[in-house]
């Protein structure tokens, strides 16, 4: 018995209260004219005091939803107690139900039919309910069920052959009823179950993508970062080639993940653009410079022709208008083998900027093209395996134009090259005004730095950068051994890496501002290998001075040293003295 009360509880327990409140919100203008015209055909047929119960009493009930409402909003979908998620739809449904049938036992025949319609009303406003509840469906449909069951008893004398007819009539339909009932219900938690697991789908794979941003961006920090303070020594030629292959091929891996987190912020809707004034034309022949020499060690010709009529500043985000062109420029010398590349900018006819980059490379079919834009998705497993890459670039590069108002499209034929045009819907603007020189000179030269990170390797890689422009480097390995160093001596700049075990970035850092760890005013800046979006922002918003991503690069570490360092306090002792 115990068992199959709580298996009862467990069935009527179900939906959230939220959802069968908020449908009879929406039904509740429906209800009041209804009301309202069954006010009026009790007041022709049987006079003015059954008409104005009935009216005070379905306004005493609407009431009472109204407060049911409120009290779930401010319980934050608390469940209600049972007795209270039922009661309102079978006093409701009650209600109307004896209606209807007093209008049928006592009305003219036009009531009985208006009675007729009453019920088989209520039946279907129960089935609506039943893809968020059963108990809602419960609660509905019982009383005009039993209201159309009494009605072949208001004759004088029923005949038991009317009787049967009409029970089995109500049987049939009582089936249908719970049948349908329960389909609605199947498919409406199978859609809320969908629903859930691509939630939790979908945080899982950010929650993965920003672990393996981390892993994949904590060594390549090492790598690239002792590659560029390698570089800063003194290397004979062929020392120098072997380096420039090293950072070109943790550039290009890094590229590969950028790629994919690009991917995947466009498909959250995560992927926020800057609006800013830029010069097309100086990113051009920017572009056209960093691809000069790849070409020339392929033998092929690179040309960039800009039109004379191309407005000089555009409002947008340069940053991945240049993702854009570096994207179609690169493809376009991976895919041709002899010939020419050439760019193209131009102003488009219906506004914005034309970009258009030519090859005279392998070019592609139609079934090709039309896969072509698909993530992760190449032209065939053969091009995948003689060129390499992710096939993402292109699927990214649509997506951006797309969000920057624009499109992307191609020309193409087998052996006779490519031809992709992007049109970018971008407003010209006029030039930025100058910005002020800054008051603080990039001279580090002396400056005490405290690199906190658990990885000797990042440790290593801020000692050699910033040793080498003359800072004092300091090291700890976890967030209590900074504080602790920070309690006996001073520094100018704190170096702060967010993921460490014993003690984060983000708890020493709470902890120095509340005094724990010697000047709570140091200046911190958060190392991260999270390039998820918006975690820059949400680092500063910690209350950390800035934020940098890993792989560290030099210039942006030694200017943010730079522009945070804070100068020693001139003789604190004195000063405490006087003023005690």
């Amino acid at each position: 018995m115990k068992g199959r009360r709580v298996g009862l509880r467990d069935f009527l327990d179900d939906g959230r209260d939220s959802d069968s409140l908020a449908m009879s919100r929406r039904g509740r203008n429906g209800r009041l004219i209804a009301m309202v015209v069954m006010a009026g055909f009790l007041a022709a047929m049987f006079g003015p005091p059954p008409a104005l119960a009935w009216v005070a009493t379905n306004l005493g009930l609407e009431l009472w939803l109204v407060r049911l409402q409120h009290g779930v909003d401010a319980r934050a979908e608390r469940p209600l107690p049972l007795v209270t998620r039922l009661a309102p739809a079978l006093i409701f449904s009650s209600v109307w139900s004896v209606s209807a049938l007093l209008a049928w036992w006592h009305g003219l025949p036009i009531m009985k039919f208006a009675a007729l319609l009453t019920l088989l009303g209520l039946i279907v406003e129960s089935l609506k309910y039943a893809a968020l509840s059963r108990s809602a469906t419960v609660s509905l449909l019982p009383p005009p069920v039993i209201a159309l069951a009494a009605m072949p008893f208001s004759a004088d004398k029923p005949l038991w052959m009317e009787i049967l007819a009409s029970s089995l009539a109500l049987l049939g339909l009582g089936g249908y009823l719970v049948d349908a009932a329960r389909l609605l219900r199947a498919n409406a938690l199978a859609l809320e179950q969908a629903q859930v697991e691509a939630q939790e789908a979908s945080r899982a794979k950010s929650a993965f993508l920003a672990m393996m941003s981390h892993e994949l961006r904590t060594p390549m920090n090492g790598v690239l970062g002792m590659a560029h303070a390698l570089g800063s020594t003194e290397l004979d030629a062929r020392q120098a080639d072997y380096l420039e292959t090293i950072v070109e091929s943790g550039d290009g891996l890094m590229a590969i993940l950028n790629d994919i987190l690009d991917l995947s912020k466009i498909e959250a809707g995560k992927l926020e653009l800057e609006a800013m004034p830029f010069e097309i034309r100086v990113l051009g022949r920017q572009l056209e410079r960093v691809w000069r020499e790849t070409a020339r060690a392929k033998g092929l010709a690179l040309s960039l022709q800009i039109a004379p009529d191309t407005p000089r500043w555009l409002l947008g985000d340069p940053i991945r208008v240049r993702q854009i062109l570096l994207n179609l420029v690169s493809n376009a010398l991976k895919f041709t083998q002899e010939g020419r590349v050439d760019i193209v900018i131009a102003p488009h006819a219906a506004g914005g900027v034309e970009i258009t980059v030519s090859d005279t490379g392998v070019g592609m079919t139609p079934e090709q093209q039309a896969k072509l834009f698909t993530p992760f998705v190449q032209g065939d497993r053969s091009i995948a395996r003689r060129f390499g890459g992710t096939g993402l670039g292109l699927s990214i590069c649509r997506e951006l134009a797309e969000r920057m108002g624009g499109r992307i499209g191609l020309v193409s034929r087998p052996g006779e090259g490519s031809t992709f045009t992007v049109v970018l819907g971008l407003a010209t603007t006029e030039a930025p005004a100058p910005e002020a020189a800054p008051d603080v000179a990039l001279d580090v030269a002396g400056a005490r730095v405290l690199v906190v990170d658990d990885n000797l390797a990042n440790q290593a890689v801020a000692r050699a950068i910033l040793e080498a422009v003359g800072v004092l480097v300091a090291t700890a390995g976890d967030g209590r051994e900074a504080l602790a160093r920070l309690r006996v001596e001073n520094f100018d700049v704190v170096l702060m890496d967010v993921h460490m075990p014993v003690m984060d970035g983000v708890e020493a850092l709470r902890r120095l501002r509340n005094g724990e760890g010697g000047r709570p005013d140091v200046p911190v800046v958060a190392l991260t290998a999270d390039a998820m979006s918006g975690e820059v922002e949400r680092l500063i918003g910690l209350g950390f001075d800035d934020a940098h991503p890993k792989p560290i690069q030099p210039a942006g570490l030694i200017q943010a040293i730079a522009w945070r360092r804070a100068p020693a306090p001139a003789k604190p002792i004195p000063v405490k003295l006087a003023t005690d």
